[in-house]
């Protein structure tokens, strides 16, 4: 199983990131997310982690897919992946400072700009299969000294999420 979550949050035609103080992808705007809990299902675990990073408390988010990172062919880890659209009358002024980070709204555009190194590697590919309302899927990532060297989308079953953690009904992707 899986140990993180991540979530992209949206709003109009920008993404919340957080740019993250520690590690891993310290100094890089991310998404925002964390460490599955014990006795916590993935869903329960994104939305704690948007609440706590954020201060946003969100019913819905919906189940995208799944990254994993690969080092010399092997699985090493990953995350569930969600996304979410704020409605465009809700209100979230940033930059805010936490103790994550720095929280702030990006414009799409700049984040899939192909000369933007401030980003997540990964982070950029996933918002096109989002934008492009892809069917849920995995993004595979291989590594090698650090950096990202070859990645690639399978198609996953929708039903990924309640497959892999029983405590959940209902899946939407």
């Amino acid at each position: 199983m899986l140990k993180f979550t991540i979530c992209l949050i949206k709003q109009d035609d920008r993404i919340l990131l957080l740019n993250r103080e520690k590690p891993s992808w310290m100094g890089v705007w991310n998404g925002v997310g964390g460490k599955i809990e014990p006795n916590e299902t993935v869903r329960e675990s994104a939305l704690r982690e948007i609440n706590e990073e954020t201060g946003i408390k969100l019913d819905v988010i919906q189940f995208i897919g799944i990254v994993t990172w690969h080092i010399d062919g092997k699985e090493v880890g990953g995350m569930y992946l969600y996304f979410s659209e704020l409605p465009y009358d809700y209100h979230y002024e940033t930059p805010i400072k936490t103790l994550e980070g720095i929280l702030d709204w990006k414009k799409i555009e700049w984040i899939l700009h192909p000369e933007n190194r401030g980003v997540a590697t990964n982070i950029p590919k996933v918002i096109e299969k989002i934008i492009n309302k892809s069917d849920c899927f995995e993004y595979r990532c291989f590594y090698k000294d650090g950096l990202l060297i070859h990645d690639e989308f399978l198609e996953i079953d929708k039903d990924f999420e309640y497959q892999s953690d029983p405590k959940i009904i209902e899946v939407k992707c």
